[in-house]
C-alpha cells in the first residue's frame, strides 16, 4: 500500500484508497494536499514585508529545486518580490513565462505578464496606452495590488495627479499592508496634500519596516522635515 495520506485526527499513514482511518476510524477529508513547504515559507516571509529573506529563498530554491519553477504558485510568489525589489523585468518575465508553459490556465500568471507589459508602455502622456492596459486589469481584478501601485505610483510621480493617485495608491496598501515600497509612495502623497498626521504615521511604518541603514536614516530625515 502507499501511504500517501496522512489522518488529520491521529496522524497514522494510510492509503488514498482507504477512505477511512483503520486506526482511529475518522473518515479521511477531501483536502488537496498540503502546499509545498518552501514555497509555504517564501509567502510567509513576503507577506511579513521580509523582502530580502523571501527573495533569498526565492532564488535558492529556483537553483536548487528546478521544479519548482513550474510551480503557478512559486512563479506567482517569485514575481510579486521580484517586483517588489525592483529586479529587471526580462527575469520576471522568465519567471512568470516558464511557470506559464506548465500551467497555461493560470489567469494569476497571465495578469501579471499584463502588468509587466503594460508597465513598460507608461508615458508622460495621459491615457497612454500602458495606464489603459492597467485600468482594464483593474476592472476584472480590482484587488490587484501590483497593478493599483504601478498605476498609482505613475500617476502620482509622473502625472502629478494627485487625487486619482491617492485611490489607487491607497487601495494599494489596504490589500498588502506591509509593502514598502507602497507605503512609501502612499506616505510621500499625503505630505504633499498636506496631510501631515498621516504621512507621519507612514513614514514611520516604512522607517520600522526597512532593514537598510542608509534608507532608515532617509526616512528619519523626512520625519524630521515634515511640519
Amino acid at each position: 500500500m502507499s501511504f500517501s495520506i496522512q489522518c488529520d485526527n491521529c496522524g497514522a499513514p494510510s492509503g488514498p484508497s482507504v477512505g477511512v482511518c483503520p486506526y482511529c476510524k475518522s473518515i479521511f477529508s477531501s483536502k488537496k494536499s498540503k502546499e509545498n513547504p518552501t514555497i509555504a515559507n517564501i509567502k510567509s516571509l513576503f507577506e511579513k514585508g521580509d523582502l530580502n529573506r523571501a527573495l533569498s529563498l526565492a532564488t535558492l530554491a529556483e537553483k536548487n529545486k528546478p521544479e519548482l519553477v513550474e510551480s503557478a504558485s512559486f512563479g506567482l510568489i517569485y514575481a510579486k518580490i521580484l517586483l517588489e525589489t525592483e529586479a529587471p523585468s526580462s527575469k520576471i518575465k522568465s519567471i512568470l513565462q516558464k511557470a506559464l508553459m506548465a500551467n497555461p490556465e493560470s489567469q494569476d500568471l497571465m495578469d501579471y505578464l499584463e502588468i509587466l507589459d503594460a508597465k513598460g508602455k507608461l508615458r508622460h502622456n495621459k491615457e497612454d496606452s500602458g495606464e489603459l492596459e492597467l485600468k482594464n486589469l483593474l476592472r476584472r481584478s480590482p484587488k490587484n495590488t501590483h497593478a493599483l501601485f504601478i498605476l498609482g505610483s505613475h500617476l502620482f510621480w509622473v502625472e502629478n495627479d494627485i487625487r486619482t493617485a491617492l485611490i489607487y495608491l491607497e487601495g494599494a496598501v489596504k490589500e498588502r499592508p506591509n509593502f514598502l515600497r507602497a507605503n512609501a509612495c502612499l506616505a510621500s502623497l499625503y505630505k504633499k496634500m498636506g496631510a501631515v498626521p498621516k504621512a507621519k504615521k507612514l513614514f514611520q511604518k516604512c522607517l520600522t519596516m526597512e532593514d537598510n541603514p542608509e534608507m532608515k536614516d532617509f526616512f528619519r530625515k523626512l520625519i524630521a522635515d515634515i511640519k
